[in-house]
């Protein structure tokens, strides 16, 4: 199948236990700087062309309290494009696996795309796709209860009622829309990063917080086919959001969709639940 990709920048968070860096160690702003990265994973990355240490132009190790395994972290991409960006997470997910990392019940892959040629217009359209096409994903995808509950909830029927009525009424700006995505949660600031709004499966507090929107639907992975698959649909999303499909919509969403959904046969077996710390 051709790729339908686009220059649009994407971003990953893979979280994984078991890549151990010295936790009582301390922590810069939560990134592990390069001094902690363990010598064989540092390794491994600079031997495949990838860049690993702690700014924003590099792959990182960043701490995150929701995955509850030991050795727990999550491995975060800089901004990536294209076939070469798919291709760099397929390398990092096998470095990681080869330097033992695992996923259990608490681990997500959280794929961000760059919206800053989103407007209203663009993520109502975001909104309604995903009206259509959540309750699919999340049929999806086994032994994804326990996320669904906490850190990847499904989108509220209020907030995609408010939505219709909103979009009925025509597009006035994002700024009006930005309140209805914020009156789900009460005493729910824009400004906060970790605002609880994030932890749907569609995020858009990301959006307003830095200009991506970030889907956190899928469980944790190391399987390189399925994590590219899911890029794409995600990115296909987006496009047809943009208006910038050519094809039906619902023809190219499919199609991706199906991709993604036979690529899930290739998932971790056993998938144990997290342990704690």
């Amino acid at each position: 199948m051709s790729l339908f990709l686009s220059d649009r920048p994407f971003g990953v968070e893979i979280e994984v236990n078991h890549l151990w860096y010295g936790r009582f160690l301390p922590i810069d702003s939560g990134v592990v700087p390069p001094y902690r990265i363990p010598d064989g994973l540092k390794r491994a990355f600079e031997e495949s062309g990838l860049p690993i240490g702690n700014g924003e132009d590099t792959w990182r190790l960043q701490e995150d309290h929701s995955i509850r395994g030991k050795g727990a972290v999550e491995v975060a991409s800089p901004h990536l494009s294209g076939t070469r960006g798919l291709r760099d997470v397929g390398k990092v997910l096998r470095i990681i696996k080869d330097q033992g990392a695992t996923v259990d019940g608490s681990c997500g892959l959280h794929v961000h795309h760059d919206a800053s040629d989103f407007g209203c217009k663009e993520l109502v359209n975001l909104l309604r796709l995903m009206r259509i096409w959540e309750p699919l994903i999340f049929k999806a995808i086994p032994n994804n209860e326990r996320r669904m509950e906490k850190s990847c909830r499904p989108l509220s029927n209020w907030l995609l009622k408010k939505v219709r009525d909103y979009a009925g009424a025509g597009c006035r700006d994002p700024q009006s829309l930005r309140e209805l995505w914020y009156s789900q949660e009460e005493n729910s600031p824009g400004r906060v990063r970790y605002n609880e709004t994030r932890y749907h499966g569609l995020n858009l507090h990301s959006y307003w917080f830095r200009g991506t929107v970030e889907f956190r639907y899928m469980r944790g992975t190391l399987v390189g086919e399925i994590a590219k698959s899911w890029i794409l649909f995600t990115h296909a999303i987006m496009e047809v959001a943009k208006g910038r499909s050519n094809a039906p919509e619902e023809v190219l969403l499919t199609r991706y969709f199906e991709q993604w959904r036979e690529s899930l046969k290739f998932l971790e077996a056993g998938y144990p639940q997290p342990t704690p710390h």
